[in-house]
């Protein structure tokens, strides 16, 4: 036990079990990554915010705990490689698409798949007005694709801006094809399913 204090008749303790530190009243309030810390602030300022932690004496408000909480997911996001996010991505991306495959594109159980995995999913037909212009790309790309036989899924970024690097959802689509009599193919719509950055991170 690195430290303990009292407030009233609560005790509260930070206890270290290797490189984690849980801190404890009564029930455990939350666990540090002293390594994930280190790496991004500095070994220095990492014993610094443990320390100013346990001097709360354990009575950080839950709003405090979650503001924490959220802060560490989004320093582990940006310290995760972007091809390991991707790569994730795509592999996310190909299990849901299975999971509607397995269901015939029903609806109802399309919309359930979609909120167990906390994705959104659409289908876009070609020509579409409701697509948005990601969406309008993807098609275009694949009826150009469809002919040099090009038509694989894909996984890609949507960026916050058009001009900005960053980016907080990942887009898998798919097309759907159908042959045609001449032998070449055609372009019925595309499968789009939105995933979360945070949520792909979190299962890393």
């Amino acid at each position: 036990m690195l430290n303990s204090a009292r407030k009233g008749n609560k005790k509260s303790a930070l206890v270290s079990d290797g490189f984690r530190f849980h801190l404890f009243n009564g029930n455990e309030i939350f666990s540090l990554d002293l390594r994930l810390i280190r790496s991004i602030l500095g070994m220095r300022i990492a014993i610094i915010l443990i320390f100013i932690i346990t001097g709360c004496g354990g009575s950080l408000s839950d709003e405090q705990r979650k503001k924490l909480r959220e802060g560490m997911e989004d320093q582990k996001i940006q310290i995760i490689p972007d091809a390991e996010i991707v790569t994730a991505s795509l592999e996310e991306g190909r299990s849901i698409f299975a999971a509607l495959q397995k269901v015939a594109f029903d609806s109802l159980k399309c919309d359930s798949i979609a909120g167990r995995s906390k994705v959104r999913v659409r289908w876009i037909r070609a020509g579409s007005s409701g697509a948005k212009e990601v969406e309008n790309q993807l098609i275009q790309a694949y009826v150009i694709g469809a002919e040099t036989g090009s038509t694989q899924d894909n996984i890609q970024k949507v960026r916050k801006s058009a001009q900005g690097e960053l980016y907080d959802t990942l887009l898998y689509s798919r097309p759907v094809l159908t042959p045609l009599p001449d032998g070449a193919v055609n372009v019925e719509g595309v499968w789009s399913i939105y995933m979360a950055k945070k949520n792909i991170v979190k299962g890393l």
